[in-house]
C-alpha cells in the first residue's frame, strides 16, 4: 500500500503539478548572460499608469527559477538605475528575482555595440576618449564626449542631459557615486553635424590597479525614450 501510494504521488507529481523551484530564505541564483536589448513599457495597474523596465538577456546559464535553458533569451524586469546603466552588448550576471525580475549584480560593458543595435539608433553616434589610455594615482583622467549625425539627410530630434550621468566599473562593479537626476534639453542633430562635450574629468585616488571602464548617459531620442545614447571607454590605471 505504501509503495502504491508513493508512486501515485510521484505520478500526480510529475504531470499534474507544476515544477515549481522552492529556493529557501537567503538563497540565490545567479546566471551570466548578454544583453540582447531593452525596452520600456507601459501599462494599467488598478486604473494607475505604470512604468516597467526590461532588459533582454541571452543566457549563458540555465534559469532554474523560470525554467529556461542555456542559450534561450528572457526579459526581465530590473530598476530603473539598472536599466539606464546597461547597453546592448554587454555581459552580465544578474540576481533572479520573483516574477521575473532581477538584478545587475555584474556588469562588464561592451566598447562597441553590437551590429543588432545600429538599426534602432538611426545614424546616430556616440562616443567617449580620453585624453590618454594609461593614468597612474594620482593624475588627472579627461573624457570627452561627441555626439554625430552621421546620416546625409535626415535631422534627429534627441534630449541631451545637462550634466551627464556615467558610470566606472572595475571588475564588473560599478565602483562611481550614485546618480542624481539632472535636467534635460532637446537638440536638433542636423546631417553629418557633431557636437562634443568636455564630460568630466577623474581625479584618480586610491583606486585598485587595473582596467576600468567608463561609461556616459549622454541622453535619448525624444520619439523614443528607449534608444538611450551611451558611450564608453577603456582606460588603465598602471604604478
Amino acid at each position: 500500500m505504501a509503495i502504491w501510494l508513493v508512486m501515485v504521488i510521484t505520478i500526480l507529481g510529475y504531470y499534474v503539478f507544476p515544477p515549481y523551484i522552492f529556493v529557501s530564505p537567503g538563497y540565490s541564483v545567479y546566471v551570466a548572460s548578454i544583453v540582447d536589448h531593452k525596452k520600456i513599457g507601459h501599462g494599467l495597474d488598478d486604473g494607475q499608469l505604470i512604468t516597467w523596465y526590461t532588459v533582454s538577456v541571452r543566457l549563458f546559464e540555465d534559469d532554474p527559477i523560470n525554467r529556461i535553458k542555456s542559450g534561450e533569451t528572457l526579459a526581465y524586469i530590473v530598476t530603473k538605475s539598472d536599466w539606464d546603466m546597461v547597453e546592448w552588448g554587454d555581459t552580465v550576471k544578474i540576481r533572479l528575482l520573483q516574477d521575473l525580475k532581477a538584478e545587475m549584480v555584474e556588469l562588464f560593458p561592451s566598447l562597441k555595440l553590437p551590429e543588432w543595435r545600429e538599426p534602432f539608433l538611426g545614424g546616430l553616434r556616440a562616443e567617449l576618449v580620453s585624453d590618454k589610455p594609461t593614468y597612474k594615482i594620482g593624475e588627472h583622467a579627461h573624457f570627452t564626449a561627441m555626439i554625430t549625425n552621421a546620416q546625409n539627410d535626415t535631422t534627429l530630434n534627441i534630449t541631451l542631459f545637462q550634466a551627464f550621468p556615467f558610470w566606472t566599473f572595475y571588475d564588473g562593479k560599478n565602483i562611481s557615486p550614485s546618480l542624481n537626476e539632472s535636467e534635460t534639453e532637446e537638440i536638433l542633430l542636423y546631417p553629418g553635424q557633431k557636437l562634443e562635450f568636455n564630460f568630466f574629468e577623474w581625479e584618480i585616488g586610491d583606486a585598485p590597479l587595473g582596467v576600468y571602464y567608463v561609461r556616459v548617459y549622454l541622453g535619448y531620442f525624444t520619439d523614443n525614450q528607449e534608444n538611450t545614447i551611451t558611450a564608453t571607454t577603456m582606460i588603465r590605471i598602471e604604478a
